[in-house]
């Protein structure tokens, strides 16, 4: 098993960025953190802030620097580009971010090639199917962040609906991360089927399409207050990073090069649960899902396609 500790750059240190070197310097996850970022000073002002607090963290050399200074990261989080506006296509995001993944991510590359690169950049199903066309190092290698957090905020709803901790709801949302799909075919609680819970409890059974509606809306919402969504998806960062540096099989939503799963046409990326581990993600499980999930997965697979040959990346 690997150790807990390693070095891993951050490439692109905005309000994200910043936020996932804090997540891992408070979670003791890495021993070197190196901050790349264009604006080479508000990268030093994060290394220095974060620094300041290295009497109430575990031990960890936090600094800015460049792309060579890279070289040796066990991860590289690539998480350069600009937020999506209230608004904004994920199509006219997506032509902006593939310009900042075409620039930096073959130079962190280059640097780095034994790294697993978790692509975080919006929207990372799109930019992470891209960054597997620039990259030749394996399809294990290249993670995005995929479903994950749409997950968290799916067990985060029906924790409240059934009354429990949402760390014991086992649920999984797949497909691309914004407009994702719930696999409510494969919820459980305790080892309860979700009806079988609810009955044994006394508890109604979920509205749900009124149980979905907070967890969809969620990400606009919060952009629309706060310009961004920031904290809950580096913590979802660091727990991928976590799963890669202790080697430890986890079983999470990552997002991934997808061929010939469920029958699947390919190539295509978005998210399917799948083990993580020092290598990077594995093939997908092969749920069994019913139909009205895999009509779901089959109009995302197709609509991800459509995308990929509007920008030229299929």
């Amino acid at each position: 098993m690997g150790g807990l500790g390693a070095k891993v750059t951050i490439v692109g240190v905005g309000a994200v960025g910043s936020g996932i070197a804090f997540a891992l310097a408070w979670g003791g996850l890495a021993t070197e953190l190196v901050l790349v970022d264009t604006d080479r000073r508000r990268a030093e002002g994060e290394a220095w802030d974060l620094d300041d607090a290295a009497a109430f963290i575990k031990p960890v050399h936090i600094y800015a620097a460049d792309y060579p200074d890279s070289a040796g990261s066990r991860v590289v989080v690539f998480s350069a580009g600009q937020p999506r506006a209230v608004g904004q296509s994920r199509l006219e995001l997506a032509r902006t971010n593939l310009e900042v993944l075409k620039e930096g991510f073959p130079r962190v590359l280059r640097y780095c090639p034994d790294a697993v690169h978790l692509i975080v950049t919006s929207p990372v199903d799109i930019i992470t199917f891209a960054a597997n066309r620039l990259a030749d190092i394996g399809d294990e290698r290249v993670v995005g962040l995929g479903t994950v957090l749409d997950t968290s905020r799916f067990k985060r709803m029906l924790a409240r609906h059934l009354r429990v901790d949402p760390r014991n709801v086992h649920a999984y949302v797949v497909g691309e991360h914004g407009d994702p799909v719930p696999l409510w075919s494969r919820v459980s609680v305790a080892g309860f089927h979700l009806d079988d819970y609810c009955r044994e409890q006394g508890l109604p059974l979920p509205d749900r399409a009124e149980l979905l509606k907070p967890m969809l809306s969620r990400a606009d919402e919060i952009i629309g207050r706060k310009g961004l969504t920031q904290f809950a998806a580096s913590i979802a960062v660091a727990r991928i990073v976590e799963a890669v540096l202790r080697d430890e099989r986890s079983v999470l939503t990552v997002s991934g090069m997808v061929e010939g799963v469920y029958g699947l046409e390919g190539p295509n990326c978005f998210s399917l649960p799948a083990v993580v581990d020092a290598r990077g993600r594995h093939r997908p499980l092969p749920l069994a899902l019913n139909e009205e999930e895999m009509t779901k997965l089959r109009e995302t697979a197709a609509h991800l396609r459509q995308v990929h040959r509007e920008l030229g990346i299929a």
